[in-house]
């Protein structure tokens, strides 16, 4: 976990997998106002060899299969294949597996 300054321009949904579905075997990952889930990512159509950068999901309910939550990329510019908008779905990895979803409402400038 990290702490990031300064706001996220993605405002969304994550959902994450079960563990049957290929997700965390323990389950949600427990945030707190301390710090922020630091992770990789990638927009479909790329895949976890062909598009994956790092990514930071924040806000989300701790331990919730279900939250709204705020995100943005660490790394990248929000272009080419990592441009995100309204409607975008951004896929959560740890490791080479796909762990939850975050499905993006509105961006901020």
């Amino acid at each position: 976990m990290v702490k990031l300054e300064g706001p996220f321009p993605f405002r969304g949904e994550v959902v994450w997998l079960t563990e049957e579905q290929g997700g965390r075997t323990s389950g949600p990952p427990v945030a707190d106002d301390r710090s922020d889930y630091a992770v990789t990512a990638f927009v479909p159509p790329a895949t976890v060899s062909t598009g994956l950068a790092s990514f930071v999901l924040r806000g989300f309910a701790a331990g919730a299969w279900r939250s709204s939550a705020e995100g943005c990329w660490l790394v990248v510019e929000n272009r080419d294949e990592y441009s995100v908008v309204p409607g975008t779905v951004v896929a959560v990895t740890e490791g080479p597996r796909v762990v939850a979803y975050f499905i993006v409402n509105d961006v901020v400038a």
